[in-house]
């Protein structure tokens, strides 16, 4: 039972059984796995030490604990899986020498159901035994019955670095869905999370009768039995811990059997609905999980290795005891003796060197010097009288990206890298009141940094100093912004808050994670130049992401409960990582497979191995795509093509069925380079594949560089006019043109993402004689060509011409329009011009104005779009509105998933910010009202005035600052109800609103408004 809770207590438990631990060897370290194994009879093994045969009329209180409400106050919501139940003391019932744990629907509080869940936590704690209980689960879909274990106090971090135990958890019972597991979470903690769940268990009616389930938990080996029968073994080679140790040692792996060596207590709870059982089915509620008893034997075998691991009798010795696991472990030298190096373009390595960006006018020093210790060579010595820092970045100054090892706004899920380096503090030039601010950036003020206490750091002697980019992406202050590690520019900084003179030298970053290759440095370039935040799009070249979990099966979208690739599938299959799916920007699609893929049996070979593809599954077919995005489909036509698994095809799997000449896949896109694609291959088997992006292939250049504000070139050459395009031989502008028209040259010509467009010209433009003026000059616009007119812009790549549909509307010159010059011709309601980009930044554009009278423009960008500009919605996801006491605090509330379906008719509510400025609501027959709104109960709902869409609002945004200001009585974003002088109805309604804006990137904006004092409203808007 997957929780993040009980981690986080480091409470000692109340109870330690000295027995249990001395027969078992608990607390000992466990040894090499392969060492002699001991099989005394079964009557000799295990001693009863603890019980619960629930015989008497309520809970033993002595026993266990009582869990109630939703998790929130663990900071769990829905206890961390998206569980749907509110537990409640009521729902737990002891009679008839049972415990009772029933799911009723019921509401209590946002809730639509109650359950129960108990714990021995600070009751009863042990290391090493066996633990069985006598249960009936609960029938019915949507039903999660758990018997587990959770750890005490364990010293190594969080979930589930700190390990889990599930001795059975029983899913959708009496359902064609039904499935028995155990599973060991273990690893890194969450979300790098590991677990050992193999395949279902089979057994028969675990609802209608009782089932004995039990684990034998030993240093060296983890056994789950069934009835007595030993159905799953994992030995000490099949988990691991990898947590952080501390500032002196940083991140390591676990010794012995850790994190398996410390106390665990038991829970049991009845979960409803969740991130394994799925929906709640019709007439499932209410349901019964019913526990006859639960009992904890000690081994009383002795064991020479002292880690419980001498009763075994029961051992299945046939059964394979999983796959060996290990963590994968990396680390990049910034300075050691002198600069380090950073891998490249196409291989070359990138120079890194030592600078002070900041010396406080002069007050801060830096020099590489030989260390005293002469074993140690050279290091870095920095002199201060007040403050100042040094860096180390690279010489290029390109931005480098850091993966695999956390990224903001996510900084609470947790990651496994560190700054790590060797620290000298000189006692004598040092203020012992002072911090060392270890920082990292990404390009001021985008900073993550931790302070070091001088006072808590050993003096006059060299130590190993460890700093975890968690803590790094966690700081927040005012006036800077978070750290983004995917554009580093100072890889480390060190900066005195006051006097100090102090030594550093073995300066690396280190980082570990579950995958192979899953965390490091990636070169610049090295990733296709793939904008994580651009806009995503199928052209280019995807993979297979080669991580766990990347291709799963389960019985909805995004399940993988059945099976999902593991870290060893991954090494196994890695043939099949390698495969390319290429998305042709002219819409062909080719299957790019090597030498070798993954094979299976019914392909033609004795057994799942790497070898040469198979047609017609080998790329050799001609095939295109198509992306439906309203419908999130995607379409592959070509018999054999495929995305994933070859044999996953709609109507069911091969070769039960016939191979088809299209495949269908519901495919959605998390950023730019990372997509999920799913498929149902037949009733109710989904397959789903994580893919990325490798190689980036369009499409052309405009669609994504032509919004913003351009100008005409303040160059000679830049305006002319000739007889084909691109000559400019019957007139070019030159040096003096430039000088006499000077207001011509600062007019802006705005394309705007929405599609509008404007010309902004200002107190005065370049006029001619045909505009009314005595001669070519500077003057007032005139209309039609005064920008006052609404236009709009098309822009068709494969012809390479730009549209602008509106009266009076132009590039470069008015008079040059399709049908000749003005005034010989009439001003047109739209003018195409052909255009050529230049790279990102500059706007090549030619009108032929007649026959052969080519006028040429070069335009430059001067402006990106605001990245406001657009249209919003709020994030469907849990999370995406809530409140707290603090800007990105939503602990008071936050939507979770049963809220998304609730206030649907909320999450499709549009904000829009056009180009011109103008805003708008836009909300469609139904939106989210609350009581102050004249409704009975919170409820969806006809918009109610003045928040119903009102006209003649406007936004602005200020950059520097963050905020956004929408202008217009009754029109908002996020909730109606947060203006800025409290919550309405209890003030009145304003004619202006600001919030404080952050992006994620250009298609997530995080808005926070503060409501009154102490009372921050947040909202996560993607872009529509």
């Amino acid at each position: 039972m997957k929780d993040l809770d009980t981690l986080l207590q480091r409470l000692a438990g109340s109870l330690t059984l000295a027995a249990l631990l001395a027969g078992c060897g608990g607390g000992g370290s466990a040894t090499d796995p392969s060492s002699p194994t001991f099989y005394p009879e079964p009557e000799e093994e295990w001693e009863l030490v603890w019980s619960d045969e629930f015989d008497g009329d309520s809970l033993d209180l002595g026993n266990w604990g009582i869990q109630e409400g939703d998790g929130a106050a663990e900071g769990i919501p829905g206890w961390g899986n998206n569980e749907l139940q509110w537990y409640s003391a009521d729902n737990l019932t002891v009679a008839d020498g049972n415990l009772t744990i029933s799911a009723r629907q019921e509401a209590v509080e946002s809730y639509g159901y109650t359950s129960g869940r108990i714990r021995t936590y600070q009751k009863f704690e042990f290391t090493y035994g066996r633990v069985e209980a006598s249960v009936k689960a609960a029938p019915g879909q949507g039903l999660w019955s758990a018997f587990w274990m959770m750890p005490t106090d364990s010293p190594y971090a969080t979930w589930a670095a700190s390990g889990e135990l599930d001795i059975m958890e029983v899913i959708n019972a009496d359902t064609e869905n039904e499935r028995v597991y155990g599973t060991a979470h273990y690893g890194f903690s969450w979300p790098l999370s590991q677990q050992s769940v193999g395949p279902a268990t089979p057994v028969e009616d675990p609802s209608g009768d009782f089932h004995v389930y039990a684990l034998e938990w030993s240093g060296n080996e983890l056994r789950w039995y069934v009835d007595g029968v030993n159905y799953q073994t994992l030995d000490r080679d099949g988990w691991y811990t990898y947590y952080y140790a501390g500032r002196e040692i940083g991140y390591q792996v676990g010794a012995g059997a850790a994190p398996f060596d410390v106390d665990f207590h038991l829970l049991l709870n009845l979960a409803v609905g969740g991130a394994l059982p799925g929906e709640v089915g019709d007439g499932a509620i209410p349901a019964d999980m019913v526990v006859d008893y639960v009992r904890v034997y000690s081994c009383t075998a002795e064991d020479p290795n002292g880690a419980g691991a001498g009763c075994n009798s029961n051992a299945d010795r046939g059964l394979e005891p999983g796959v060996s696991v290990a963590p994968f472990t990396d680390s990049f030298e910034f300075y050691g003796d002198a600069a380090g190096t950073l891998p490249g373009r196409d291989g070359e390595d990138r120079e890194l060197a030592v600078n002070s960006f900041w010396n406080n006018d002069g007050a801060l020093t830096f020099a590489e010097v030989a260390a005293d210790d002469t074993s140690r060579g050279t290091v870095i010595d920095v002199q201060t009288t007040n403050m100042g820092n040094i860096s180390i970045s690279a010489v290029d100054g390109e931005p480098t990206t850091l993966f695999g090892m956390g990224n903001n706004p996510n900084f609470r899920e947790l990651h496994a890298a560190e700054l790590k380096f060797d620290l000298y503090v000189d006692s004598t030039a040092t203020d012992a009141e002072s911090s060392l601010l270890i920082r990292m950036d990404s390009g001021y003020p985008a900073v993550g940094s931790y302070a070091l206490d001088v006072a808590d750091l050993p003096a006059d002697e060299w130590t190993s100093v460890s700093v975890p980019l968690n803590d790094l992406l966690a700081y927040r202050e005012e006036g800077l912004n978070p750290l983004d590690t995917s554009e580093v520019v100072s890889f480390f900084v060190l900066q005195p808050t006051g006097a100090a003179h102090v030594q550093v030298d073995n300066i690396r970053l280190a980082c570990g994670h579950p995958g192979d290759g899953g965390c490091g440095i990636r070169a610049p370039g090295g990733d296709g130049g793939i904008d994580l935040g651009g806009p995503p799009r199928w052209e280019g070249t995807w993979r297979v992401k080669s991580e766990a979990s990347s291709l799963r099966v389960g019985p909805t979208p995004g399940d993988g409960s059945w099976w999902a690739i593991d870290d060893a599938g991954v090494s196994a299959r890695a043939c099949y990582f390698d495969d390319d799916y290429v998305f042709n920007p002219d819409g062909t699609f080719s299957n790019v497979l090597g030498d070798e893929t993954w094979l299976e049996a019914w392909q033609g070979v004795p057994d799942e191995q790497c070898g040469a593809p198979v047609s017609p599954h080998d790329g050799n077919v001609e095939a295109t795509w198509s992306y439906d995005e309203d419908a999130g489909t995607l379409l592959l036509d070509g018999f054999g093509a495929y995305v994933g698994l070859p044999k996953a095809v709609n109507e069911g799997e091969l070769p039960g069925v016939a191979v088809p000449t299209s495949v269908t896949y519901n495919a959605t896109f998390a950023d730019a380079a990372n997509a999920t694609v799913t498929i149902e291959a037949g009733g109710g088997v989904w397959w789903t594949f994580e893919l990325v992006k490798t190689v980036d292939a369009g499409p052309a250049p405009g669609a994504t560089t032509l919004p913003g504000t351009w100008r005409m070139a303040p160059e000679a050459g830049s305006l002319g006019v000739g007889p084909v395009p691109g000559d400019v031989g019957w007139f070019s502008i030159d040096e003096a043109g430039l000088e006499t028209r000077a207001c011509y040259f600062d007019d802006d010509y705005v394309v705007g993402m929405d599609g509008s467009f404007r010309n902004v010209l200002g107190d005065e433009t370049w006029l001619e004689g045909w505009q009314g003026v005595a001669d070519d000059q500077c003057g007032t616009p005139v209309a039609p060509h005064d920008g006052s007119a609404d236009a709009t812009w098309t822009l068709d790549e494969d012809a390479g011409t730009l549209t602008l549909d509106g009266f009076g509307a132009y590039f470069g010159l008015p008079k040059a329009v399709n049908e000749g010059e003005l005034p010989g011709v009439s001003v047109p309601t739209s003018v195409t011009y052909n255009v050529t980009f230049d790279g990102a930044d500059t706007l090549l554009m030619n009108i032929e104005s007649g026959g052969g009278v080519w006028w040429n423009y070069k335009l430059v960008k001067v402006a990106e779009p605001s990245p406001v500009e657009g249209t919003w919605r709020m994030a469907p996801e849990a999370g995406s509105l809530g409140v707290g006491p603090v800007p990105g605090d939503i602990g008071w509330f936050a939507i979770d998933e049963a809220g998304l379906d609730t206030r649907a008719c909320y999450f499709d509510d549009k904000y829009v910010f056009s180009g011109s400025g103008s805003f708008s609501n836009v909300l469609d027959d139904e939106t989210w009202l609350e009581a102050w709104q004249g409704v009975a109960d919170d409820q969806c709902g006809a918009p109610v005035s003045p928040h119903d869409g009102p006209t003649g609002a406007t936004w602005s945004y200020d950059e520097e600052s963050g905020t956004l200001v929408i202008d217009g009585y009754g029109a908002y974003v996020g909730l109606p109800k947060a203006v800025n002088a409290g919550e309405l109805p209890g003030v009145s309604v304003p004619t202006s609103v600001t919030y404080n804006v952050e992006f994620e990137n250009t298609n997530t904006m995080n808005v926070s408004i503060e409501a009154g004092p102490g009372v921050w409203w947040q909202y996560t808007l993607v872009r529509d």
